[in-house]
């Protein structure tokens, strides 16, 4: 890789490199492209079979499972204050 596609790389991705990383950074990415073009290659080489996928909704439908007011007597007697059947807040303005 040259000097110069390392740079726009650590341009883009913002990246503050001296000369001397950068220069190391090519080796490395030499090695890493060539070990990439090796896995090119044998995927090239594998035949692999077309596989099929089919989706299924698996959503459930959307009703109502429990009693309308089964538990409101009950949350709201662990209400601190109460009225009318809501929870009594303090004021915040």
């Amino acid at each position: 890789m040259k000097l110069d596609d390392i740079k726009k790389l650590a341009e883009m991705a913002r990246l503050d490199m001296s000369e001397q990383e950068m220069s190391e950074m090519a080796h490395d990415f030499d090695g890493i492209l060539e070990y990439v073009g090796h896995v090119q290659e044998a995927v090239k080489m594998s035949k692999v079979d077309d596989v099929k996928f089919s989706f299924t909704n698996i959503m459930r439908e959307d009703v109502v499972t429990n009693d309308s007011g089964f538990y409101t007597d009950k949350i709201i007697a662990q209400f601190p204050d109460e009225a009318n059947g809501y929870l009594k807040v303090k004021q915040i303005l």
